[in-house]
Parts: C-alpha cells; structure tokens; sequence
C-alpha cells in the first residue's frame, strides 16, 4: 500500500521543482495529496486539492481548512508536511495531532519562519505584514513549531538558531534544495551580462538598494551589462530609480520562467536580501556557473563559500563594498574560474535531484520507522 502524505503549502514553481518534485520521485510508493491555491502541473503519483466553488462559501481560509481537514483524517493518511509556519504550519498541527499521525514542518524561509517580529517585511506572508501584533503571531509561530514532530531546514545556521533557543536537536534535519542538472548547467553561451539578478522587487530583497550596487558597479566599469528577472510591489519605484541612477541602458528586466539561459550568458549572480532561507535562484545560478555574492542572512553562506565558490557580505554592509566583491571577480577572469567551477561542483556534488532523491527514503524511514502499511 502507498504511504499517503498530506502537504499543505502556497504554490510556487521553484518550491514544487525543489522539493515536492524530488520527494514525488523518490519512490514508488508514495501518494502525495497536496493541498494548496490552484492546480499544478500533471505529475505521477501527486493530486492537486484547492478551493473551487467552496470558497464562495466559506471563504479561500475557510475552504483551505476544510479541505485539510478532509484530507488529513482520509483513513490512509500517514503524514503531514507543512511548508511555512503562517499559516501552513498553524492549520496542520492541530489537524495532524487530532488525527494522530506525524506532522514535518519545513522552514523554508529559514529561521525567519519564527523570527520576523522585529521587522516584519522580511516575511512574504500576507497575514504577518498585515498584523497589527506581528509579535504575537511570532509567539505562536514558535509554539506551534516545537510541537512539531520534525523540523526541516535549509542548512546549518537556522539549525544552530533553533538549538540556541531551546528545539531539541533530534527533531531538526537538513534537508537542502534540489537543483535540476538536466535544466541548469554552464552551456555554450557566451557571457555578455556581467551581473544577473533574480528577485522579486520588494523590500525584503531590498531591490532598491541592488540597484544602488549595480550603479556602483557600472561606474567603476563603463560597458558592464546587467539582468533582472522578476518583478514585485516596488515595480514603480524601480522602474523610476532605473531612470535616476542612470541604469535604463544596461539593464535587461523581464519576468520569465524560463531562466537558465540568462545564468548561461552571465558571471556574477547579486542577491542583497535582508533575510533568506537558502535561495533557489542562487543556486540554480551556481549550477550554471554563475558566480555568487550575496548577504549573509539564513544559511546562504552554507553554499556560498568565502575563498571557494563567492563572496557573502553583512547584510549591514554598504553598496560600495558589495561592488568591490563583484569587480573582483569581474577583473580577475583566472579568480572568476576557479569560483565558477568550484560553484558548480559544490551543487552537483551536494544539491543535484538525484541526491536529495536518494535521501528522501532514507529521511522517511529514519524520521517515521513507525508508518504502518
């Protein structure tokens, strides 16, 4: 009989093909029912739940909860994964503890999942940035994730915050994102955009800020070309400091999918976030042989490596000193390769699908030795 896990999350195309996709594949016998905001693509071994007409009824919350609840207490259920705290993780838990199966939460913003009080536009989530009490809702983010019965993150440094706060080690594993070899790799093209990046623009990505760094760069290197992808709730305001900084002519912007060709024509890959899980886009761009230099929050600096694959930098620090970091590797075409390939190693050796699908059964068999058929 199929293990029947329940996931409940808001639906993106770079969490579906990092984790939902490896776990689907990793074995047989999985059947993963995940409830979430609108149908995904056709997948063997994965159902699609969302709201339709109930939500005229009750409301898109109201619905989401009955059809979790629906899903949860199906007789074959056997687990419950949660991916984000608020509000995944807040509807999950108890549904799973009532049912009486496992609940796994994956913190897939990193330790910001219970940890944004202090600012919350690091948060993506609606109901944070909202909040009239964001502090409250951090307090109950906790609590509910030290119930849990396994805590999933993205690298070291979120583990070591949970700890210090008191999580019991044997409930965290590291669970690291999946990059698709198949579709990112260095290819044949030439490198004619010399900084690429891939950001919503919003606060948290402080793409303002970015743009600052690019014209820091673009003054010290006449000519440099740059690319963003992606757009945001700023899109006026970046569109307008485009024009004021003087970056209108050098600056390739667009939103697309279809993303690896721009890693493909590009060297130094830029994220300056004031918080981050581990970021996809980073590393997608490291299989291609982009190099990075980035802030330091979360556990970006477990893939990017000072000395060996990039550069992080405080998240403090200024414009000027994340362009110096990325001239660096702009100037010194034998320090871009040697990081470009140590880039590209690292996610082959440590981040391709075909690894995080051999660790999947393990995880399960590990973390759940108690499923029954």
């Amino acid at each position: 009989m199929s293990l029947r896990i329940v996931i409940t999350t808001t639906l993106n195309n770079n969490l579906f093909l990092s984790f939902l996709l490896p776990l689907g594949r990793s074995q047989s016998d999985l059947e993963l029912v995940i409830v979430t905001d609108r149908q995904g693509p056709e997948v063997e071994q994965v159902r699609w739940v969302y709201p339709r007409g109930l939500s005229r009824l009750f409301g898109r919350l109201g619905a989401r909860i009955l059809l979790l609840a629906r899903e949860i207490f199906h007789p074959r259920t056997r687990l419950v994964m949660a991916y984000n705290v608020v509000p995944h993780g807040l509807l999950a838990l108890p549904l799973a503890k009532l049912r009486g199966v496992p609940v796994y939460f994956h913190f897939y913003a990193g330790y910001a999942e219970i940890h944004f009080a202090h600012n919350p536009q690091i948060s993506h989530n609606r109901v944070i940035l909202r909040s009239k009490h964001p502090k409250r809702i951090e307090r109950l983010a906790d609590w509910v994730s030290r119930r849990a019965d396994t805590i999933f993150v993205p690298g070291p440094q979120t583990e070591a915050f949970l700890v210090d706060r008191g999580y019991d080690p044997k409930k965290i594993f590291q669970l690291h994102t999946a990059i698709d070899l198949k579709r990112f790799f260095p290819g044949n093209s030439i490198r004619d955009l010399d900084v690429v990046v891939v950001a919503q623009i919003n606060i948290n990505k402080r793409a303002i800020f970015t743009l600052e760094i690019l014209a820091e760069v673009a003054k010290r290197r006449p000519g440099a070309k740059f690319c963003w992808l992606g757009d945001g709730p700023l899109h006026d305001e970046f569109d307008a400091t485009l024009d004021r900084l003087g970056l209108r002519s050098a600056m390739t912007w667009t939103l697309t999918d279809n993303v690896a060709p721009y890693y493909q024509r590009s060297r130094v890959f830029l994220l300056a976030s004031m918080s981050e899980g581990m970021s996809q886009g980073c590393m997608e761009a490291m299989a291609c042989g982009v190099v990075p230099v980035t802030s330091n929050p979360g556990d970006m600096a477990h893939v990017v490596r000072v000395g060996q694959t990039g550069q992080v930098l405080p998240v403090e620090a200024p414009a000027s000193q994340y362009a110096d970091a990325i001239l660096r590797f702009l100037s010194d075409e034998a320090l871009w390769q040697t990081h470009s390939r140590a880039a590209r190693e690292l996610i082959v050796n440590d981040h391709s699908f075909e690894n995080i699908m051999r660790l999947w059964p393990t995880v399960l068999e590990r973390l759940s030795p108690t499923f029954d058929s």
